[in-house]
């Protein structure tokens, strides 16, 4: 494929009329221009262009070589353009993945005013739990991702977003609890759970141990796989159940659900942005330092 560079020199010739002219135009000394042209005829084994003393015209040969490949030459261009537009940080696609607190609740209205900005980025959001997310990072399946859950020191990561894990109960159910309730409260009632592998469990599992309990304690009667799902199944009545405040801000602020108030029981947990270095293309890099900035 080395004849690939050459072509555009061939085109060149074609449009100008003369090595000269092209030579000119492609700031190329005249040599260098019969030097490509000369790699082409060696390479077909035919003449391309008729030489006079006016210039060159094209030979039969050289008419299907000019028509049959003039298509490549916008392409060429059309990805030099689309490269530098990367380089520039102005186009280009960001493949991010996030554990489903920031996928659904934090990040798309932060994404939405990062596209306004930057209207030729293409961004794939993938949303997973925390450990699923990780492990595809890990893979480089992901240029950048968050999570919702400490990842290893060998990482770069950065704490980015706070969390809090609220208590949450149907009203009718809220009703017939004290104003402050203890821990013994979540032994005795009916709760619905994350599954095993979400971020939220294990933070909900590392605050009941270090007050001596254990979820295996609690009345679990429903693990679901998603936020939305905990809140159905608590907005039904199916028990009372632990939530990030970010998925249930509309829900305290309606009245639909109400927030379980434990003096004792404070779970608080960090979010973490991970990215690859390096921050390639440039538009990663950017999207990269607007999270950071808070957008």
């Amino acid at each position: 494929m080395a004849y690939l560079q050459s072509l555009p020199v061939f085109f060149a010739v074609v449009e100008e009329g003369s090595f000269s002219a092209a030579a000119k135009k492609l700031n190329l000394t005249q040599p260098t221009i019969s030097f490509h042209i000369d790699n082409l005829e060696k390479k077909l084994g035919c003449p391309l262009f008729t030489r006079t003393a006016k210039g060159v015209s094209l030979t039969i040969y050289g008419e299907k070589l000019y028509h049959s490949t003039h298509k490549i030459e916008a392409i060429i261009q059309e990805t030099y353009n689309e490269i530098w537009s990367m380089v520039q940080g102005s186009a280009g696609h960001i493949i991010l993945g996030a554990s489903t607190i920031p996928a659904e609740y934090i990040l798309p209205a932060l994404l939405g005013q990062f596209l306004r900005e930057h209207p030729q980025i293409k961004i794939s959001l993938k949303s997973n739990d925390s450990e699923t997310i990780l492990s595809a990072f890990m893979n480089n399946e992901f240029s950048l991702a968050i999570i919702g859950r400490e990842p290893p020191a060998y990482l770069q990561a950065v704490p980015i977003w706070h969390d809090e894990l609220v208590l949450v109960a149907h009203p009718d159910m809220a009703g017939q609890l004290p104003a402050q309730a203890d821990l013994s409260l979540i032994k005795e009632l009916p709760m619905v759970s994350r599954e095993n592998t979400s971020a939220t469990r294990k933070t909900l599992v590392n605050a009941l141990e270090s007050r001596d309990m254990t979820l295996d304690q609690c009345a679990v009667v429903l693990e679901v796989s998603g936020n939305e799902a905990l809140k159905s199944a608590v907005l039904s009545q199916l028990g009372i159940a632990f939530i990030s405040r970010w998925a249930v801000q509309k829900e305290l602020q309606s009245g639909s659900l109400t927030a379980i108030t434990i003096p004792d029981l404070e779970i608080k947990r960090q979010f973490y942005a991970l990215c690859k270095q390096p921050l390639l293309p440039t538009c990663v890099a950017d999207l990269w330092n607007f999270l950071l900035a808070g957008g």
